[in-house]
């Protein structure tokens, strides 16, 4: 479904067989920190969201259409990524694509 400029968008997602995405405190900063470090180069903003153990939810407003998904797209991938290396895993972290 693509996200239209000019309307929030709630966005959220939850660990494969609902399993943790978020293992310790420094693992929420680091999302929040790739969040920060990707928000100035997108189209969105952030209204809200909820960071919880084995899920997160999130509601954006968007300037352009499908900004909220290719930012979504880089700042989990990114964020996956680094959630493997740390844990010595490979593969999916995530249910399936965001909704």
């Amino acid at each position: 479904m693509p996200h239209l400029a000019g309307r929030y968008c709630h966005t959220y997602n939850r660990g494969c067989s609902r399993e943790r995405i978020f293992v310790a405190d420094d693992t929420y900063l680091y999302l929040l920190k790739q969040v920060k470090r990707f928000l100035p180069g997108s189209s969105v903003s952030i209204i809200a969201y909820r960071l919880m153990p084995n899920h997160y939810h999130f509601l954006f407003g968007s300037e352009t259409d499908d900004a909220v998904g290719r930012f979504i797209q880089r700042l989990f991938n990114t964020y996956t990524q680094a959630f493997n290396r740390r844990l010595g895993r490979s593969g999916t972290l995530f249910e399936g694509r965001f909704d």
